[in-house]
Parts: C-alpha cells; sequence; structure tokens
C-alpha cells in the first residue's frame, strides 16, 4: 500500500473505560487504615468474604489496628452470591449502625466485590431517595424501571481471587436464584472502584477449586474479548498480555504450586479481564452464564470452564481468516502451541474437575428457557438455537 492510500484509510474510533487507580504491592492489606487515612475516609464499611479470610491472620491484625486508632467501622461476612435483598438490608443496617459511612471496602472474591460496590451506591442513593422502602432492584438492568444516579460512595477493593475481574468494572450482578430468578447488573460509570488493590498475599493458599474455577472465568474473559466483534486496540494488548500471564501461572497453580509471584501474575490476569470485558464485552459463554447462574445455584467461574471448551471448538468450526488466527495466538500466548485445537484440549482438561451441569441440578427442562435468554452480542460467530441447545445438551 502506498502512503497515498494509507492517507484515505479511515481510523477506526475506540474509547477506554474508566479504571480504578490500581496499587500492586504484596502486604498492601495491612496497611489499609493508612490507605483510608491518606485519602481523607475515616467510617468504613467493610463487606469481607467469610471465614476464609476472618480466619487469616491478616483480619485480626486489622482489626487490632482498627480498635487502637479510635475508628468507628461496619464489617460484615458475605456467604454465597449477592441479591437484591440482601443489599437492602446492608443500607438499613450501616445507616444503623454506622450512620456517616464514606467509604465502602470490599476484601473477597467476585460476589463480595459485586455486594460491596452495590452497597456503596445504594448507601448514597438511599441518603437522597424519597421512596420508602429503598429497593435496590428498582435499578437492576433488564428488572428494575429506575435508571441509577451514578451517586456512590468510593469503593476501595481488595480481590483475594484471581477470577471476575469486578475489581476493575462498572458494573455490580446481583442474583435471586430459581424459577423466575435473574441474574442482572446494576451498572454506571461511577461504580468503577476508586482503588483496586492487588495484594498478592490475600490470594495464597486460595483453594483449588476456587482457584480452577476463578481462573477459568478469567481466561474465558480475556478469550471472549481478544476475538470479540468488539475488539480494539486497548483490549487487544491487554488481552493478550493477560494469557500470556494465565498461561505462565495458571497450570503452576493447578499443580499445587502457590508463590506470591504465581498469584500475583493471575490476579493481573483477572484485572486484566475485568477491564477488557468492560470495553470489548464478552461472547456466548458468558451469554450462557447468565441464565445458567440465574436457574441454579451454581458458581460462575464454574459455568465458564464447562462452556468454555464446548464453545471455543464449535466457534471454530465456523472461523476463518482473522478470527481462526486470534485463536491461534491465544493458544500461543497461553503457552500451548499455536493451534486452536491446542487451546480447547487444554481449557477442557484444565476444567474436567468442576464436573458437569447436571452435577449442579440442571436437567433437560431447564435447557430451552435458558437458551430463550442467551445473548450472543459480541461473539465471533452467530449461532442459532439448535446449536445453542445442542452445546448445552453437550455439558449436561
Amino acid at each position: 500500500m502506498t502512503n497515498h492510500s494509507r492517507s484515505r484509510v479511515s481510523a477506526p474510533p475506540f474509547s477506554a473505560p474508566r479504571q480504578p487507580e490500581l496499587l500492586v504491592e504484596q502486604g498492601a492489606f495491612s496497611g489499609l487504615p493508612d490507605l483510608l487515612r491518606a485519602r481523607g475516609f475515616s467510617r468504613p464499611a467493610i463487606i469481607t468474604a467469610g471465614d476464609s479470610l476472618r480466619s487469616r491472620p491478616q483480619w485480626g491484625e486489622l482489626l487490632d489496628r482498627l480498635k487502637t486508632g479510635g475508628w468507628d467501622w461496619f464489617d460484615h461476612a458475605l456467604r454465597g452470591e449477592p441479591g437484591p435483598a440482601l443489599v437492602n438490608s446492608l443500607v438499613s443496617r450501616v445507616g444503623v449502625e454506622l450512620p456517616g459511612c464514606d467509604v465502602v471496602v470490599a476484601v473477597g472474591g467476585g460476589s463480595v466485590l459485586d455486594a460491596a460496590k452495590a452497597l456503596a451506591a445504594a448507601l448514597a442513593m438511599d441518603a437522597r431517595d424519597s421512596r420508602e422502602p429503598f429497593d435496590i432492584t428498582d435499578f437492576l438492568e433488564g428488572v428494575g424501571t429506575r435508571k441509577p444516579s451514578g451517586e456512590t460512595l468510593p469503593l476501595i477493593a481488595f480481590p483475594t481471587t484471581a477470577g471476575t475481574g469486578s475489581e476493575a468494572t462498572a458494573n455490580a450482578v446481583l442474583s435471586t436464584i430459581g424459577p423466575g430468578g435473574f441474574k442482572k447488573s446494576l451498572r454506571h460509570d461511577n461504580y468503577v472502584p476508586l482503588l483496586a488493590v492487588i495484594d498478592a498475599d490475600l490470594h495464597l493458599q486460595c483453594p483449588l477449586e476456587v482457584t480452577r474455577a476463578g481462573g477459568l472465568d478469567a481466561i474465558t474473559q480475556l478469550l471472549e474479548a481478544w476475538v470479540s466483534t468488539g475488539a480494539q486496540p486497548l483490549t487487544d494488548a491487554l488481552a493478550l498480555q493477560g494469557l500470556t500471564l494465565a498461561g505462565e501461572a495458571f497450570p503452576a497453580l493447578l499443580r499445587g504450586d502457590d508463590s506470591p509471584l504465581l498469584r500475583q501474575q493471575m490476579a493481573l490476569a483477572a484485572y486484566f479481564s475485568g477491564v477488557c470485558l468492560a470495553a470489548a464485552g464478552l461472547g456466548l459463554v458468558h451469554g450462557f452464564a447468565s441464565p445458567l447462574g440465574a436457574f441454579r445455584d451454581i458458581p460462575h467461574g464454574t459455568v465458564c470452564g464447562i462452556l468454555l471448551g464446548p464453545v471455543t471448538r464449535r466457534t471454530l468450526e465456523g472461523a476463518s481468516g482473522d478470527t481462526l488466527e486470534r485463536y491461534h495466538r491465544a493458544s500461543q500466548a497461553l503457552g500451548l502451541a499455536p493451534r486452536a485445537d491446542a487451546l480447547v484440549e487444554a481449557v477442557q482438561a484444565w476444567a474436567a474437575p468442576l464436573g458437569r451441569l447436571g452435577d449442579y441440578g440442571f436437567t433437560r427442562d431447564d435447557l430451552d428457557p435458558v437458551v430463550a435468554q442467551t445473548g450472543l452480542k459480541n461473539h465471533p460467530l452467530q449461532l442459532g438455537q439448535a446449536d445453542l441447545r445442542a452445546l448445552l445438551d453437550e455439558v449436561l
């Protein structure tokens, strides 16, 4: 192509999503009171995982520092995935137990981060909302009828698992599980955390099943963003780097190796996956994951792991050109042979211990309603409902 002809080629536009301030520092959690004080905060609401965090010495040390420092705070240990009822309850409790709360701190996996993100927004909206009682359901996409105002308390996020990348995103996923259930987002650009802190010490000794499911979620998000119809230069760079980090760390973690470096690499891969999903959108695996997670109590990362191999294989059957080349490059970035079939084989081997959908209570009667709610907005290959049903049948 000559310089003259290049001058006539338009430059494609793209935008980058808002991102939090990022601190990557082993042991940073021990300095939480200093982080809060340096930013002018004095009354934190702290949402954590359950016993997995509170049995660690870091939690006891934090409580000692808060007590000796004369802090007023609220804390809640989350168990299970957050739903609107939980968020509404926390709004009421914080209002009574910590009036004047000025910051929310999340210390946990994706569910904890989502709960804290929703709480931060709900506390700010409730303070200005004239309707009683306040109900966060009113503001959920596809469920409520009101748009979030964007008002929120600042959120500081300490992820303890490498998975959803919620520490980098503008949405909080809330669920009601069962017949008529939903898994929907509370979303606004202002809901991106003020600060995300990757402290490898918080990831050490993460249970193998959590490491596996979370890691497959992050890899799914990176791969889906990499081949997305909405891919752009920023997501291309981060997705490829994230896949490279995951390729170095994830297999080693599954073998039982556990070091701050490996945990930090995987946590960064998950963070990058969150940035990528916000900018490029996601594909069919996540299109399935939302309705599946609403039908049955199944971890989000588990759904992604179970489906990633079959969905990738089916997509490759219809892929060509740039899409096929991208799958080859993704395989190579993960440290595998630069062939798409090597990618499928590796993903299926990593996911095998997760089992099948039937192990989590799904039946054939569930599948058609799931297919009806499945989206393929940014997936590189459009599939019909018969194809979608066949994929679910395969993993049932």
